[in-house]
């Protein structure tokens, strides 16, 4: 039996006839959607209405299932036989329908769900040949490095993987310098100035920007030295007569990850004689925009006749240190030191 020749010919008869689908469905008390699959070969017609049918098309049930007519032809059993056909046929259709179905869904639950990221060990050899940490998104591949840069491929999606890396990087020592964050892994002693995620058709780029050591150290010590030179005693008056000496070491020491600007302030007065002491103290001190502020931790002897504050100012302008404060008018009105 073929199933879409039995709906061909019960079409034929139907329309020779001159039914719509909906007339024989109401004489035969099943729907027109019930006939359309009959003819469309997706169902057969029920035993208990191929006697009526086969009236109602001027025919016989031996035309309708197109078998020839025998003797002890056990038209049920034909029919049960064809329903399994039938029945493979349509899961196969699904199958096949679904199928891409299942793989774009599957592939999109991919793209959408996080899966975390493993921390990968891996050989650093720009500036320092070391071992150190990045949080890889799983699934990652094509691992890529230059210099300071290191990349991955992963076809997962965008916003899940930004996700990811933000994870991990919060895992790391925050750190703040040139009014941006950043994130220092203490462990393997390096900063991750910036990550990213671009998106392309198939996959997405993850990238990692690193530098070797605290950057934030390493960025305070150029901002420095780009406002006072190279880090040395300021001795030199800018006034060509004065007696006035004046020694300001400038130094700096990187101790518990941390940069620690230590200066020492010697101050002489020479009376044509002596060199009297004026000042001479230990501290420390910071940049600020255009000023540099000494902290005195120290005051180890001072001149009886001037009143040594525990923070100066100077301004700094052309790599020239010109003290804001006036404790030293006694001697000298204005002291600008280089």
């Amino acid at each position: 039996m073929d199933n879409n020749k039995i709906g061909k010919y019960i079409a034929s008869r139907r329309k020779e006839k001159k039914l719509t689908q909906q007339q024989l469905g109401d004489k035969l008390f099943v729907t027109d959607k019930a006939v359309s699959k009959w003819e469309r070969g997706l169902s057969l017609p029920d035993i208990t209405i191929l006697e009526k049918l086969a009236d109602e098309l001027d025919t016989d049930i031996y035309s309708i299932l197109q078998v020839e007519k025998k003797n002890k032809v056990n038209i049920e059993e034909i029919l049960q036989e064809e329903r399994i056909k039938i029945n493979k046929q349509i899961k196969k259709k699904i199958m096949i329908i679904s199928l891409p179905i299942i793989l774009i869904a599957s592939f999109t639950f991919f793209k959408l769900i996080p899966f975390g990221y493993n921390v990968e060990h891996i050989r650093y050899n720009y500036t320092e040949n070391k071992l150190i940490n990045l949080g890889v998104p799983k699934f990652s591949f094509l691992m890529k490095n230059k210099e300071n840069n290191y990349s991955y491929k992963n076809l997962r999606g965008k916003s899940v993987l930004k996700s990811e890396l933000k994870n991990y990087v919060n895992t790391l020592q925050h750190v703040s310098c040139n009014n941006t964050a950043y994130f220092y892994d203490n462990d393997a002693n390096i900063t991750i100035i910036d990550y990213s995620v671009k998106g392309n058709i198939i996959y997405n780029t993850i990238s990692y920007n690193i530098r070797n050591g605290n950057y934030c150290n390493i960025w305070e010590v150029q901002e420095y030295a780009k406002k006072l030179g190279d880090l040395k005693v300021y001795k030199t008056l800018d006034a060509e007569k004065s007696n006035l000496m004046v020694y300001f070491l400038l130094d700096y020491k990187n101790q518990n990850n941390k940069n620690e600007w230590i200066a020492n302030l010697d101050i002489y007065y020479n009376d044509g004689k002596t060199n009297k002491l004026i000042e001479s103290s230990t501290g420390t001190y910071e940049v600020i925009d255009d000023e540099l502020i000494y902290y005195r931790t120290k005051i180890k002897d001072h001149a009886n006749d001037i009143e040594v504050p525990n923070v100066s100012n100077f301004v700094i302008k052309d790599k020239k240190l010109i003290l804001k404060e006036d404790y030293l008018q006694n001697y000298e009105k204005s002291i600008i030191i280089k």
